[in-house]
């Protein structure tokens, strides 16, 4: 990956402003607005209002709810605006970031409904928060990474990191929740990774790769790409907790992992519409 040296000007000054707004926004209604108003707001599955399929991702339950979906939210944006200036495309990353902040709260809470007030209306209860955009854009995470490593090397490279990195995270998935390493999980993710990797192996110039790059940067590169990869193991870790039930509340994994699809699908369709 090449470097990104130049000075954060007024447009990037302007970009990390719109993105803190969101925080800005979070924060207020929570603080703010009256939780009668806010109650109103959040979607009941069982007796959904056309609205709240939007303005439930917009509240909260508690101040500690608030707080992990900002940091989450934040550690993703982060290195999404970082990959994209190094893409330089930082039309996709607005383009696809009013996406997420508008499609992915209805389609997440039309699932809920789906799920919830149609096949478990047993299970009476309030939907709210910005989980499922938070892992929306962890999904966004993901697709610009690929991005990067297309830009950086070739597009069959990048596809084998893209499956690989699916693979391992839904490797880390079933170990919470098994509490264990399941040996035919890790086997069946060994072999899909080695299906895509082996025609990479067998056809790649590694000298030549080596000989364009200095072993630094070499070095360098593989340093940064680990750093997003824990970034996304960490994400993943709090989407999906060992705990989904936290006190009263139940932790949504279900629109976590809508979000996330979401999150993928309209990063990739606004990337290759925008060539």
């Amino acid at each position: 990956m090449r470097s990104i040296t130049s000075p954060i000007g007024k447009q990037h000054a302007a970009d990390l402003l719109l993105v803190a707004s969101i925080v800005a926004v979070l924060t207020t209604v929570h603080v703010l607005v009256p939780s009668s108003l806010q109650d109103q707001l959040a979607l009941r599955p069982a007796d959904p209002q056309w609205y709240t399929l939007l303005t439930a991702a917009y509240t909260h339950a508690s101040f500690d709810h608030l707080q992990g979906n900002l940091t989450g939210y934040l550690l993703a944006v982060g290195y999404v605006y970082w990959l994209c200036l190094y893409l330089e495309r930082r039309q996709w990353f607005w383009q696809t970031t009013l996406g997420l902040l508008l499609i992915t709260p209805f389609v997440v809470n039309s699932a809920n409904v789906l799920l919830y007030g149609t096949y478990l209306p047993e299970l009476d209860g309030v939907a709210r928060g910005f989980s499922g955009v938070v892992a929306a854009f962890v999904g966004f995470l993901l697709v610009s990474f690929t991005a990067a490593i297309r830009e950086a090397h070739t597009t069959q490279l990048a596809q084998v990191v893209g499956v690989g990195l699916i693979l391992l995270l839904l490797l880390l998935i079933d170990t919470v929740y098994a509490r264990t390493l399941r040996p035919i999980v890790v086997g069946l993710v060994v072999f899909g990774i080695c299906i895509q990797a082996v025609p990479i192996l067998y056809h790649r110039d590694w000298d030549t790769l080596v000989q364009t790059r200095s072993r630094e940067q070499l070095l360098f590169q593989i340093a940064r790409s680990s750093l997003i990869v824990v970034v996304l193991a960490i994400l993943t870790l709090q989407m999906f907790p060992a705990e989904v039930v936290v006190g009263n509340s139940f932790v949504n994994i279900f629109a976590h992992g809508i979000g996330f699809t979401v999150g993928i699908a309209v990063s990739a369709v606004l990337l290759s519409y925008n060539g």
